[in-house]
């Protein structure tokens, strides 16, 4: 694994928000890298910016200046089918609220992203996820019928089905009891460290900041630590 090569390169982002005409600066110019196999934390307190910054990564959001390159591609600059691409298959997004859909199976929830996209995959793939993460039993069970652990495993097998190049996690225990969040730090350490994934988390759990190989501090949108 090469620990040296940048995956992610975010330089100077700014995201600025407008309510009721007054200004607001989410993100103020933050710079960083994420290493190819790196399992890099963001942590700050509750509306440092550390969800808008995933988002821009994401592009769920736009930033309002700066740049944000993957393996050297700047995507902002992405639109239409390389757009798509870098979404259904570059990224794996890995929600809070596990952001599952009722009336999907666990087998349909997982494989959705690759149904938008066109994708097909081999079921021995879909089954060797489940079974990591210990899964299979719920395969065929709707949202409803699932703890909060199985939901969020199922979140995660969802976000590792295409492959992607980096999972973003965005607070992903944030919904979970001790012993369901310390499983899924477990998983995804494990995704990490065997399969040699990258993975950006952002937290502001302790418990599962500890699981990272290096931590970053955000404060009023810049990073200071």
């Amino acid at each position: 694994m090469d620990y040296t090569k940048k995956l992610l390169e975010v330089r100077d982002l700014h995201k600025a928000y407008s309510k009721e005409g007054v200004p607001t600066k989410a993100l103020n110019g933050i710079t960083f890298d994420v290493l190819s196999g790196e399992y890099l934390g963001i942590m700050g307190a509750s509306g440092s910016g550390k969800t808008t910054l995933l988002n821009c990564i994401a592009t769920v959001i736009k930033p309002t200046s700066g740049q944000i390159l993957l393996s050297g591609a700047n995507i902002s600059a992405f639109d239409g089918a390389k757009l798509a691409e870098y979404r259904g298959n570059r990224i794996g997004y890995l929600f809070q609220d596990f952001a599952l859909l009722d009336n999907l199976t666990g087998r349909e929830n997982i494989l959705l992203p690759l149904s938008i996209h066109n994708s097909s995959i081999a079921e021995k793939h879909l089954n060797d996820i489940a079974g990591f993460l210990g899964i299979t039993d719920v395969l065929s069970k709707f949202p409803a019928q699932m703890s909060g652990g199985q939901k969020q495993r199922v979140a995660a097998a969802r976000s590792l089905i295409s492959d992607p190049d980096i999972i973003l996690a965005d607070e992903p225990t944030g919904a979970l009891d001790t012993k369901a969040a310390r499983l899924l730090m477990e998983k995804l350490r494990e995704v990490n460290q065997s399969q040699e994934r990258t993975i950006l988390m952002v937290t502001h759990d302790p418990n599962a900041a500890s699981f990272c190989s290096r931590i970053l501090f955000i404060q009023d949108g810049v990073i200071f630590h």
